[in-house]
């Protein structure tokens, strides 16, 4: 244990002194003895020998231990303050390395904070490219899956159209083959089928005996038929793609019109709303027709699908009109807030007439008062000339000066409206361009063929009906296992409803590939 702790831990409380009163003389002649008593209870607490001594009742004062206690007194004194003052070196240390703790512990805060936040930040980050790397996937499983769909359906078609082309083919061999048959073969008495409802010549002469002569004839007369039908049937399909490629052609030349128009109809909506609901009844007016007359021929077919491709173009065509119409009259209300083009051009050619009038009338007046000054007078009534122009000069240039200012004011206000206005409709259009652009390309993304197919599959009924119609009927008798007879007109006729589906496929595609390019 330290002095200095032990010299506070065996400080005690004064004993209390009646007589002694705290002030800078602490023994006085009269306590002499209270003093020495006090002075010898103090040492004996701090474990010093006393300085007084009692010796049969005598009392002597002990020189050399009060010596020695004032000594030993000193030296703790010394020592006390020496430590002190190491515990106050110590205390500065222990201050200055506490605030460079706080100011470390300061900076090592602030670096945790800022690295909380890069953390956040690189969090953040990772939870977008997370989200976009999610959508990206997504997408691409999308696009596999409608690839793969695509694919199948692809595939399903093309086997189903080699499916048709190996049948037709089929058939076409099995009607050969009987044609062949029914040709060489000869008549005999046995039972067999019989023609019903036989057609007779066209010069109304009776049938000749059926020789080999008269056979072999029949048989080229056939053929020659047969290849007169082909010709006219395939001429009658020349002029149906040559009207059909007309029709798209006009499309094409109305769908470029409508697109690079720059003038904006003025037809009402409720105009395109009537023309629509017409347009429907007709539609529903010829399904009905086609559903109640199944035996119509093919030219009134093919007239019925060039009428409703044409029809829904027109609808198509009224839709953009009517678009353009309510753009032309938005567009009509924010111009009416708009100075045009001509009234600035107006207004500037009257300033500039203003300005030049100006010009003129301060010239005159210049060389007015140029002749005034050169003309002899006296000088009291030139001063008081002089004096009378240049006031009322100053006056009227002033007031023309404030009508300039405010002219030239509302020119410049004017003008920067035009520029703003002209600038605010060069976005408004071309917005309105890229939102027409955008609905033709969804309208047209959106728009399904089935209605268009719905003619071509009632063209093939009525074929299918018309030629089960006029196909020649055959009695069965008693032959059992006869296969029945086809004709080369059943052969014929499905080539030709192929050759102009495909035809009309073509147009199809054709025509969405151009309205997606533009």
């Amino acid at each position: 244990m330290s002095p200095s702790r032990l010299y506070t831990a065996s400080v005690m409380p004064p004993l209390p002194l009646s007589s002694f009163s705290v002030s800078s003389n602490f023994c006085t002649e009269e306590n002499v003895s209270e003093c020495i008593l006090y002075i010898n209870q103090e040492l004996s607490s701090l474990c010093f020998p006393p300085i007084f001594q009692n010796s049969d009742n005598i009392r002597d004062l002990d020189a050399v231990v009060a010596l020695n206690n004032i000594y030993d007194l000193l030296q703790l004194h010394r020592r006390a303050v020496g430590m002190m003052e190491e515990m106050e070196v110590e205390q500065l240390k222990s201050s200055s390395d506490l605030h460079y703790q706080h100011l470390t512990n300061s900076r090592l805060k602030d670096q945790l904070e800022l690295s909380k936040k890069e953390n956040m930040r690189l969090h953040e980050r990772e939870r977008q490219l997370e989200t976009n790397l999610k959508s990206l996937q997504n997408c691409l499983k999308d696009t596999k899956e409608e690839v793969q769909r695509l694919q199948g359906i692809i595939a399903s078609r093309a086997t189903q159209y080699n499916h048709d082309i190996k049948r037709r083919e089929r058939e076409h061999n099995r009607v050969k083959e009987r044609l062949n048959q029914l040709l060489i073969a000869k008549k005999e008495n046995k039972q067999g089928m019989e023609v019903l409802n036989y057609v007779g010549r066209s010069d109304g002469r009776r049938c000749l005996w059926k020789t080999g002569k008269t056979e072999s004839r029949h048989e080229g007369d056939m053929y020659k038929t047969l290849l007169n039908e082909f010709d006219n049937r395939q001429r009658e399909l020349m002029v149906e793609n040559i009207e059909l490629k007309k029709v798209l052609q006009q499309m094409k030349r109305e769908m470029v019109g409508v697109l690079n128009s720059k003038e904006m109809s003025q037809k009402k909506e409720k105009q395109s709303n009537d023309i629509d609901q017409s347009t429907l009844q007709t539609n529903s007016d010829e399904d009905e027709l086609l559903k109640g007359h199944p035996e119509m021929s093919c030219d009134h077919a093919r007239e019925k699908l060039t009428n409703s491709i044409r029809q829904q173009w027109r609808k198509l065509k009224h839709h953009v009109e009517r678009l353009d119409s309510q753009a032309s009259m938005v567009q009509d209300g924010d111009s009416e807030e708009v100075i045009s083009k001509q009234l600035h051009e107006e207004e500037m050619e009257r300033l500039k007439l203003e300005i030049q009038q100006c010009k003129e009338f301060i010239q005159t007046q210049q060389q007015l008062l140029q002749q005034q000054l050169n003309t002899p007078c006296d000088e009291e009534t030139a001063a008081v000339l002089n004096d009378s122009y240049m006031l009322e000069e100053k006056e009227r240039l002033k007031e023309e000066w404030k009508v300039f200012e405010e002219q030239r004011k509302n020119f410049e206000m004017e003008r920067r409206n035009f520029t703003e206005a002209a600038i605010r409709l060069g976005h408004e259009r071309k917005c309105f361009e890229d939102d027409r652009a955008m609905w033709l390309k969804h309208q047209f993304l959106n728009t399904t063929f089935a209605d268009q197919m719905k003619p071509q599959s009632r063209m093939a009924d009525e074929f299918s009906k018309r030629d089960h119609l006029h196909k020649p009927r055959f009695r069965e008798h008693a032959t059992k296992g006869a296969r029945p007879c086809y004709t080369a007109l059943e052969k014929r006729k499905s080539c030709c409803m192929l050759s102009k589906l495909g035809v009309h496929e073509k147009i199809y595609s054709y025509t969405y590939h151009k309205i997606y390019e533009i």
